[in-house]
């Protein structure tokens, strides 16, 4: 990189005697004044010289040897320097890049999320005029129901957008717009909540005599439900484990073999959007995060993988965690999305932590008392116990949080039965469901907390449809929406709708039978659809629950 280079012309060099001759020596007497080192011929006949004399040429070519040196060392410092700086200038305009990418994404959510809206008013661009006539002359509320589930499904989808902007603003949350973007957001919430607000002011001020008729007719309607059918189009040959919707409900996922499928969900239509690849054995479980656009999955090749959504086409996958020794079955998260449990083949559960941020999980600590696969999972509303149930017979778990916040084993719970299963599910804090899952016995059992300890109430058991030709499947777990009093359970051939009855008991309000065991499926968060995949259509069957 760099030459040393003398100052000087060595043909200006001249003795301090004046001769008119080149210099030829240097003189190394450093008692000597700088001019009167340099030698001409004449110089060298003449003087008396102590020292030792050297030649010019040789001393350049000395002094030039010390320079290169030298100078080698300063620019191996130079280039270490400049090495490590555009390594630095790398990153940064790596950084720019993912900022840029950042910044377009938002943008490309927010047209996304101008074009939902737009396409949403212009459903009331257009009416029927004999059916508005016919609601106008018989004074229905038609017109306002179909207002409110318009102005409801706009809330839901800004809810969307909004928790996918968040995160992606979050990071620049140093810049001085970051201030006024999150103000923004916030009006939006607010607007939401204002056009609901209004709404529920219109049905306040209807006549008192049609709300008490209106609440009556609610009352009955909590009571019964009934299973309508919408699509069955969907086909898929390859068995589909895992269904699971996001927050939305506008976000359907379900798996075929090793892949996971993202689709649109909309009105019970499914739209497929995009796959995911990365697992390396059937996928057996998925939880989608209620915060963020984000899900974690679990298979057959003992690991655990977390998924984050970059934009509508684009997702991550972290690294494959593996902590199990053997097929990961089940997973849960904690309300917070801080914790992860998942149970194993290996008869392990493993406890994680979660940084949905990060993309990423960290292996906590092990909870190993089981003797068979560790195959159910659920935590009370308090979070602070933990049931799991394991495929063998008297294989249910309380685990309980004790002062560091860690799980550990408290007792196993004692059963009237010699069966095993493969669904648990806490309902209430003092209340867990269990379901059968061998072929000799068919029930559905309530365990209740009574002196400290949880015990089989006996009076609430219901009898289930009796098939001792099947085990059931241990996928498909319980689903328990409280806000429509709605338990779903598939069991063998069966889909039951369960609800709680006024006198604390359970009472199955409806049945569905595919004339399979192979059925794994979920319903909407806000229990309106219930989507199943099963071996005898091979496909994706979408009901919607009415109340009747």
């Amino acid at each position: 990189m760099f030459k040393p280079k003398m100052m000087e012309n060595e043909k200006d060099f001249s003795c301090s005697q004046g001769h008119k001759l080149p210099v030829v020596k240097i003189s190394l007497d450093p008692k000597l004044q700088r001019n009167q080192r340099f030698l001409c011929p004449e110089c060298l006949e003449n003087a008396d010289l102590d020292a030792k004399v050297v030649g010019l040429k040789t001393i350049i070519s000395l002094i030039e040897e010390g320079q290169t040196k030298q100078i080698e060392k300063v620019e191996y410092v130079i280039v270490s320097y400049i090495k490590l700086i555009e390594q630095l200038r790398g990153l940064i305009d790596q950084m720019k890049s993912l900022a840029v990418q950042q910044f377009d994404q938002s943008i490309t959510i927010m047209k996304e999320w101008i074009q939902n809206l737009q396409q949403l008013g212009s459903q009331q661009y257009s009416y029927s005029f004999e059916e508005e006539l016919e609601i106008m002359l018989l004074q229905q509320n038609k017109t306002n129901d179909n207002l409110q589930l318009l102005l409801h499904e706009i809330q839901q989808t800004s809810r969307f957008y909004t928790s996918r902007l968040h995160p992606k603003l979050e990071q620049f949350n140093t810049f001085i717009e970051y201030k006024k973007c999150k103000e923004l957001l916030s009006d939006l919430e607010l607007s939401s909540q204002k056009f609901t607000l209004s709404q529920q002011q219109l049905q306040t001020n209807r006549d008192f005599q049609q709300q008490i008729n209106y609440n009556r007719q609610e009352i009955v309607s909590k009571n019964e439900i009934k299973l309508k059918l919408i699509d069955q189009s969907i086909k898929q040959n390859e068995q589909c484990n895992v269904i699971v919707f996001d927050s939305s409900g506008l976000i359907m996922v379900s798996t075929e073999k090793y892949d996971i499928k993202v689709w649109s969900f909309s009105n019970g239509s499914i739209k497929l959007l995009k796959i995911l690849q990365g697992h390396t054995n059937w996928i057996q479980c998925i939880v989608y995060s209620n915060k963020r656009n984000s899900l974690i999955s679990c298979s057959g090749d003992k690991t655990i993988r977390c998924w984050q959504q970059l934009n509508q086409d684009d997702w991550i996958s972290s690294q494959p965690y593996q902590q199990h020794r053997d097929y990961v079955w089940c997973i849960i998260l904690n309300s917070n999305e801080d914790l992860l449990f998942s149970g194993s083949k290996d008869k392990s559960i493993k406890v994680w932590k979660v940084d949905f941020n990060q993309n990423s999980l960290k292996f906590l600590y092990s909870l190993d008392e089981h003797n068979n696969f560790v195959v159910s999972l659920s935590l009370n509303q308090s979070e602070n116990q933990l049931v799991s149930c394991a495929r063998d017979q008297n294989q249910i778990i309380i685990w309980e949080r004790r002062e560091n916040d860690q799980f550990e084993f408290k007792y196993f719970v004692k059963q009237s039965i010699q069966e095993q299963g493969y669904k648990v599910k806490f309902i209430k804090d003092n209340q867990f469901i269990w379901i059968t899952g061998g072929e000799k016995i068919d029930k559905f059992y309530i365990f209740e907390l009574k002196l400290g300890v949880f015990q089989e109430n006996q009076d609430k058991t219901i009898q289930l449809i009796i098939n001792n030709q099947y085990y059931d499947q241990y996928r498909f777990p319980i689903i328990y929406n409280k806000e429509r009093n709605l338990i779903l359970v598939r069991h063998k051939t069966y889909i039951y709708i369960i609800r709680e009855i006024n006198d604390g008991n359970y009472k199955i309000y409806d049945q569905l039978n595919c004339d399979t065991t192979l059925i794994f499926g979920t319903i909407s968060n806000n229990g309106q659809y219930l989507v199943y995949w099963d071996d005898k259509n091979y496909g994706y069957t979408i009901y919607e629950l009415l109340n009747k």
